[in-house]
């Protein structure tokens, strides 16, 4: 995994961008390592290990981790009741209680920052049930956003970062190739999802959060829940398999589309047109290429293909130690592509209660255009 110097060069840098802010310090917030870990893990290698569950007596804040960076002394950990990797953590003071309201409180007064001006990290994931008592028994503290400060860092990957997130995907492969290997007339989908999931693990995946198997009329629809049903495949269906999951913290995001059996005419044509569209699209990849300019290459090219009406204006995103990461690669987007960025580069076509197609690259953006991390072939038909 990474290494702590590393995290450590890391922390220095946020810290020096708090002192710009004129902030005393960073509060950083995490959930668990399967769903919102990345601001904490980037800057303490501390991946939450249960549930984020209600807050209940005083279990507040369970699943959850927080740092506190000051601008002065060293940064203190505050991690839930469960066990933690110890051997992994970069941070040496670390604390564990499953109030971790009442923690942040005492470390805040401890500290002398209970009035100070803090920048929180991850603002979208303080819980209400932390911010209130947190601002009864502080009450002159003030915490302003300061997300931007670590996702910046966080979109530009370095040479560590690439290489899991190249292994990922080559896991993310494996998977694939197994759940496309169960693919046949009469299957269901449980039965395809099982086989990738089974494969991913054993090709080393902490985990695989979920292997989307949609068949049918279902090819077509971005999310369902659940990842997949009993639905038998039929000859000639559509099929999209998504699979997401993560190696050594680092994930992965990778989606095909095929049929079953040999494609039906109409079947190939969406299938051909949602690939040339990938494929157009990576074209315009390298750095101080605005955003908006891949989606409009994207939506270009299923025009040309006459699938205008069926495409999706959400054409990627960033990936990392999340699944979705900056920048959205989506219409209104400011963001613009720099070298060191790894995005998820995925057109679609999706036709209501009929079927759809999605063929997704993993790519790290370079001097002179990109690096495919993508192991498994584009086109399955």
């Amino acid at each position: 995994m990474i290494q702590r110097e590393e995290i450590l060069g890391r922390i220095e840098r946020v810290r020096l961008a708090a002192r710009q802010q004129r902030w005393d310090g960073l509060l950083v917030v995490g959930r668990s390592f399967y769903d919102r870990v990345g601001h904490l893990a980037y800057l303490s290698n501390h991946f939450p290990p249960f549930p984020a569950s209600p807050f209940v007596g005083h279990s507040r804040g369970l699943g959850h981790g927080l740092l506190l960076i000051p601008v002065n002394g060293a940064p203190t950990l505050l991690v839930d009741g469960r066990a933690y990797r110890k051997d992994l953590v970069a941070i040496d003071d670390v604390r564990a209680d499953n109030d971790l309201v009442q923690s942040l409180i005492d470390l805040l007064t401890e500290r002398g920052l209970g009035r100070s001006r803090l920048g929180l990290v991850g603002e979208d994931l303080f819980p209400r049930a932390m911010d209130r008592p947190l601002r009864e028994a502080l009450p002159s503290l003030i915490l302003e956003s300061a997300d931007d400060v670590v996702a910046t860092a966080r979109a530009i990957k370095s040479t560590n970062e690439v290489a899991l997130l190249r292994q990922a995907a080559e896991i993310a492969g494996q998977t694939l190739e197994a759940a496309r290997a169960a693919i046949e007339p009469g299957v269901d989908e449980r039965a395809v999802c099982a086989a990738g999931t089974a494969a991913g693990l054993a090709a080393g995946a902490d985990f695989i959060r979920y292997l989307r198997v949609h068949s049918g009329p279902w090819a077509g629809v971005s999310s369902r829940w659940p990842q997949a049903t009993d639905r038998q495949l039929v000859a000639g269906d559509l099929v999209t398999i998504d699979a997401i999951g993560a190696y050594q913290g680092y994930q992965f995001d990778v989606l095909r589309s095929t049929s079953v059996g040999a494609p039906t005419e109409e079947a190939r044509r969406i299938l051909d047109a949602g690939l040339r569209a990938t494929e157009v699209t990576l074209a315009a990849v390298r750095p101080g290429v605005p955003v908006r300019e891949l989606v409009r290459c994207a939506l270009l090219s299923l025009d040309e293909s006459g699938y205008a009406a069926f495409a999706s204006g959400f054409v990627g995103h960033g990936i990392g130690l999340e699944t979705v990461e900056e920048p959205y690669i989506q219409s209104g987007s400011e963001a613009v592509l720099a070298e060191g960025m790894v995005i998820c580069v995925e057109p679609s076509i999706r036709i209501p209660n009929h079927g759809g197609c999605s063929i997704e690259q993993e790519v790290v953006v370079t001097r002179d255009g990109y690096d495919l991390l993508t192991t498994v072939a584009a086109q399955w038909w």
